[in-house]
């Protein structure tokens, strides 16, 4: 399948991920992301921090979005489409 970036770029989703693996080299990146409270809230309804602009929020729902892809993590892709509706690609 290939990826299509609409509001990040191939290079951004790359860094997210490593980073992220990087830092938790010893636990399921997936699990700590649903155990932030902010990130969760993000994934189910359409919330942005405080201070953040719909366009950095877009980037990093988009980053989330392909991260749970890659571990075939549907439900939560099924939730960030229905609360960011602009990350859908249409085919």
């Amino acid at each position: 399948m290939t990826t299509t970036f609409k509001f990040t770029t191939k290079e951004r989703y790359e860094n997210f991920y490593n980073n992220l693996h990087e830092d938790l080299t010893d636990q399921d990146p997936i699990e700590q992301i649903l155990q932030t409270e902010g990130l969760a809230t993000m994934i189910s309804i359409r919330y942005k921090p405080k201070g953040w602009s719909t366009d950095k929020a877009l980037k990093i729902m988009e980053c989330m979005l392909y991260l749970f892809q890659d571990y075939e993590k549907y439900e939560e892709c099924h939730s960030i489409i229905t609360a960011w509706p602009e990350l859908k690609i249409n085919a």
